[in-house]
């Protein structure tokens, strides 16, 4: 197989049938992609929140809702075999998907530096309480990329084979941490913690909203792994093993240390017991699976706006920009980069679930390329009212349903079907007279 060929993500047209895999590979790459160090964190903030039950309660319930919008993504994925660009084109024009997937790209390069970041930090401060030797952060951080984006050139082949690996690995160091953080703690003692709400996380619902919002963006995005899957029942597969069972676990599995541990999060627990290469492992293999995926959808998103540029060179200055990123301290924006995540991002998933779904025609057909007009207007105003509507959700402190990024998704489908609706009883009326 020649180099291009091994470098190929098909970023330009659909998955060739004879690459696909099962649902349940699909899934092990989502669940990569969960545990990472920002999910330990709010697996952390709901435990120490809520307590146990009402944590739990929103961990599973979240992680269900999630695995039931993530279901319909994969679909039109799957259906497709299309990346989310390509899918985003015919939703919105050819010029106006730029605009769209310049946005998304923008995103994930913000997303991958966070997490770069944050390796590089915490990895930096593990090296030094388990060698004793002080490392900069930065040295890290750049190291990570290095790693990430070569791993990343050579796509879904490549993540999902890392994915195979990284999985059963972390899962067992993360129960042999949690195992040694608990030292034998009760059911009984665990329920009996009372939790410490405070005015973000106060309620089971405001931790559902939390468990959703902090997935969704790739909930949006899933479409460039779903592409790769054999069928509709894939689909199911991959969406509920990953969305709701693996993501829950990892949050409940982060979260539970909290509840018996002065320490305030699972890194710093294992830390503390003389755990220090188990940490290494989980934090340098949790960063370099959610990463690569940042990065490759990323690159899926520029690629087609840069037809004649390599898809390898294309990863090589994303992985540069993200790192950039990271180093210029993007991580101290993170709750207000989170909050513009929520906002942006799902009704670009709202519209394309409506144009699939809803419209009796849908507009996504792979071998109509030559079909796509330069704007979509229907798909710009109805992701324009959805994003107009979750930043009055954030200035006015109301919400519809409590979870901002199910409004704006929720708005974003219906404006484009009552928008097409209106317009084809105009065009019947007009055809009468």
């Amino acid at each position: 197989m020649t180099p291009q060929r091994l470098t190929d993500n098909h970023s330009r047209g659909p998955v060739p049938a004879a690459e696909s895999v099962s649902g349940t590979a699909i899934a092990v790459v989502i669940i990569g992609v969960s545990i990472t160090l920002p999910a330990f964190l709010v697996g952390t903030e709901l435990m120490a929140a809520l307590g146990l039950v009402e944590g739990v309660l929103a961990i599973f319930i979240g992680g269900f809702l999630t695995a039931c919008i993530g279901y319909l993504t994969m679909r039109v994925g799957t259906a497709t075999r299309l990346s989310t660009y390509n899918i985003i084109r015919f939703c919105f024009g050819g010029v106006g998907s730029r605009a769209v997937n310049l946005i998304l790209a923008t995103t994930l390069f913000g997303w991958y530096g966070v997490t770069a970041a944050l390796f590089g930090r915490a990895l930096s401060q593990a090296v030094d309480d388990a060698f004793g030797v002080l490392v900069p952060h930065p040295i890290f951080t750049v190291a990570g990329g290095v790693l990430m984006v070569a791993t990343t050139i050579y796509g879904f082949r490549a993540i999902n084979r890392l994915s195979r690996i990284a999985v059963p690995l972390l899962a067992a160091l993360l129960l042999y941490g949690v195992w040694r953080v608990l030292d034998g703690a009760s059911l009984a003692e665990l329920s009996s913690v009372a939790g410490q709400p405070n005015d973000a996380l106060a309620t089971v619902s405001a931790g559902i909203s939390i468990v959703i919002g902090s997935f969704f963006v790739g909930v949006t995005l899933v479409p460039d792994l779903a592409r790769f899957a054999r069928g509709r029942r894939d689909a199911v597969t991959g969406s509920f093993l990953s969305y709701g069972l693996g993501f829950p676990l990892v949050l409940l599995l982060a979260g539970l240390p909290v509840l018996v541990s002065a320490e305030p999060d699972l890194i710093t627990s294992m830390t503390s017991l003389g755990l220090g290469i188990p940490v290494l492992i989980v934090m340098v293999f949790a960063t370099w699976t959610t990463n690569i995926n940042n990065l490759y959808s990323a690159s899926l998103s520029i690629a087609r706006m840069m037809p004649r540029v390599r898809d390898w060179v294309i990863t090589l200055v994303s992985g540069a920009i993200g790192t950039l990123l990271a180093l210029a301290g993007i991580m101290d924006l993170f709750v207000e980069f989170l909050i513009l995540l929520g906002i942006i991002v799902p009704p670009i998933a709202g519209v394309y679930l409506a144009d699939y779904f809803l419209l009796r025609e849908t507009r996504i057909d792979a071998n109509r390329t030559d079909a796509v007009p330069d704007y979509r207007w229907d798909a710009m105003a109805a992701w324009s009212i959805g994003c107009a509507v979750g930043f009055a959700e954030r200035a006015g402190d109301w919400s519809l349903t409590s979870v901002t990024a199910i409004d704006t998704l929720l708005t974003g489908m219906a404006v484009l079907w009552i928008w097409n609706r209106l317009r084809s009883r105009a065009a019947v009326s007009k055809r009468r007279v």
